[in-house]
């Protein structure tokens, strides 16, 4: 078995917050494609919603890396 190794697990978490930011702007994109004109204020909503959270996940992952003194 091989070691713990801290880093490793630090940077996956770091690619995996990334990896669903991506994916929540990419739905936001795709829920308001397809909207018509009677859902399309209930569907920004979500969007809109959708996007405040990647920028969420972005922030903590970017003060994660800054804590352990990673560049970018």
């Amino acid at each position: 078995m091989a070691p713990y190794d801290s880093a490793s697990f630090a940077a996956g978490r770091n690619a995996g917050a990334r990896i669903a930011s991506c994916v929540a702007r990419l739905t936001a994109g795709e829920l308001m494609q397809g909207a018509h004109w009677w859902n399309r204020r209930h569907r920004g909503a979500m969007a809109h919603a959708l996007i405040a959270h990647a920028e969420e996940l972005e922030n903590d992952a970017d003060a994660e890396q800054a804590a352990r003194g990673e560049a970018p």
